[in-house]
């Protein structure tokens, strides 16, 4: 097996990891954001979340997972400017928590290591 195929072959395994992971993300938004969102009641800013995405559909629900997300994961910095409240976030359950963040953690794995991968292959150039 060549360097070639063997980055062909990883390229489309994460591509294929990429697509489950776009339905685990379109699961969470569909069946788990209005737990995640109640547990997070007394966050400002899942609540502007909430009203700027409730009408956008798909793209909407996507918003409000990746909002919820970064209120789970950057809890003091929100909770400095007066955002969140950091009692919701520890009150809230470790499997509404893990629900919250796997979306945007392994979303942000999956670009480096594809990026990182297209890269190596040739297809991104990144000389100036």
């Amino acid at each position: 097996m060549t360097v070639d195929r063997a980055l062909d072959l990883a390229i489309a395994f994460t591509s294929l990891v990429f697509f489950i992971h776009g339905l685990a993300l379109l699961w969470v938004a569909l069946f788990r954001l209005e737990q995640i969102e109640q547990a997070l009641e007394n966050s400002k800013f899942c609540r502007d979340a909430k009203r700027r995405g409730k009408n956008a559909g798909l793209v909407g629900l996507q918003y409000r997972v990746a909002m919820a997300s970064a209120v789970v994961i950057f809890v003091k910095l929100y909770a400095k400017r007066g955002l969140v409240d950091p009692e919701d976030v520890r009150r809230m359950p470790k499997s509404l928590r893990r629900w919250a963040t796997i979306p945007l953690v392994n979303g942000s794995i999956l670009m480096l290591v594809l990026f990182v991968l297209l890269v190596l292959a040739g297809d991104i150039d990144l000389s100036l």
